[in-house]
């Protein structure tokens, strides 16, 4: 399965189908956050500070799906999986609908109807959070073996997310926490932001 952008949380029910605003797909978080990992992920010499230039050619879905699988030699197997788990949970879902007793016969029917339609909606979304999550966790990896004290970007809302996550992610990464503080800097005309990680022993 490849990456590709669905849209916003799907609400379903028997009357229809419908989308959450502001609940947007973690796909478009996941070409931001490969270029967080490409800025941190290289060689370190004590007491120097390094910059990456972010701008450049984007990444197809074809691309960025090999470019994640090649991240580490076991994720392909884990998302087949995560994938096969996800089409189960909603397949039981499906079925779970004809012991719902608040329906009648009609709406058990449209509902599970629309269960269906949406089901590779469903699985290709889950499939999105599930590489944004995992490559969130090679990024925090990438952080503690190199015991990085600051990472910045440029001021934007994907970015503010991805640095959000990463903070979560840093205070509960196998059973290690450490803290952190993110802020926004001005610079003249320019914004940027800025996470602060506490010294990792």
């Amino acid at each position: 399965m490849k990456l590709k952008y669905t849209g916003p949380k799907e609400l379903i029910s028997p009357h229809g189908v419908s989308f959450k605003r502001g609940k947007d797909d973690k796909y478009v978080y996941i070409h931001p956050a490969i270029q967080i990992y490409n800025a941190i992920h290289h060689d370190y010499e004590k007491d120097k500070i390094y910059t990456l230039n972010i701008e450049g050619k984007r990444l197809n879905d074809n691309e960025l799906t090999e470019k994640i699988l090649q991240l580490k030699p076991e994720l392909k197997e884990y998302f087949d999986e995560e994938i096969e788990s996800i089409k189960n949970y909603l397949d039981k879902e499906i079925e779970s609908i004809n012991g719902l007793n608040e329906f009648t016969e009609d709406e058990k029917k449209i509902y599970k109807n629309n269960l269906i339609i949406m089901k590779n909606y469903r699985i290709q979304r889950a499939f999105n959070k599930t590489v944004y999550t995992k490559l969130i966790e090679i990024i925090v990896d990438d952080i503690f073996i190199h015991k990085l004290k600051e990472i910045n970007a440029p001021f934007n809302e994907r970015f503010w997310h991805i640095f959000q996550t990463i903070q979560g992610e840093l205070s509960n990464h196998n059973h290690r926490s450490i803290g952190s503080k993110l802020d926004i800097l001005h610079d003249d005309d320019y914004l940027s932001i800025s996470l602060k990680i506490n010294s990792i022993g």
